[in-house]
């Protein structure tokens, strides 16, 4: 009887998976912000991780699947997260409008946050997907922010057009008065103090 000769161990595959799924959705993020969607390619981001294609195909299917997974990403993060972490805090709803009013001017990662947010945005004009993720984010932001205005005592009438001006505010007031604190101070007073009391 010939003797069998002991099995080898499996070769491991060419490209192992050196990087999670998350480092690559970040890295696909930090491109996106600098260069679009159309610039998030696979052969870019790999050579910018350090790694070959092969270990994006440990994480993701394809290209599309991939995007899905950056949006669901950003959603998660620049919204579900951060309502999570301010509602974790014992904070009267004033306070919590405040933390959010104030939100864009926290340094670079607000900026970093803002490119990725304006990118996404001008992918969704030629892409439903992004389209549909923006339209849900813009209403869960806006039906939280009415919500803490409503906690605040106002009117529910009056709660959500307060939102929409605090939303406004908090996505374009960065670029007219990042350096002007007092400024930011009275437009902060402004929208969180009744009508009422301001007459």
């Amino acid at each position: 009887m010939t003797a069998m000769k002991p099995s080898k161990s499996r070769p491991k595959p060419k490209d192992s998976p050196r990087l999670g799924a998350n480092d690559w959705v970040r890295g696909a993020l930090d491109l996106l912000a600098e260069e679009g969607v159309d610039g998030v390619r696979i052969e870019v981001l790999a050579k910018r991780l350090g790694v070959t294609k092969g270990s994006f195909y440990w994480h993701f299917k394809d290209r599309q699947g991939f995007l899905r997974a950056m949006l669901d990403d950003w959603r998660r993060r620049a919204t579900l997260d951060i309502i999570n972490r301010i509602e974790s805090g014992e904070e009267p709803p004033q306070e919590r409008l405040r933390t959010l009013l104030h939100l864009p001017f926290r340094g670079g990662r607000s900026k970093r946050g803002a490119d990725v947010e304006l990118s996404i945005r001008l992918w969704g004009r030629t892409d439903m997907v992004a389209r549909d993720t923006l339209a849900e984010i813009d209403k869960l932001r806006l039906r939280y922010i009415s919500k803490l205005f409503a906690e605040a005592g106002f009117a529910v009438k009056e709660a959500e057009s307060r939102a929409v001006l605090a939303y406004a505010y908090m996505r374009v007031a960065v670029s007219l008065i990042d350096d002007q604190a007092e400024m930011i101070e009275r437009c902060e007073t402004l929208l969180l103090t009744s009508t009422a009391a301001q007459a």
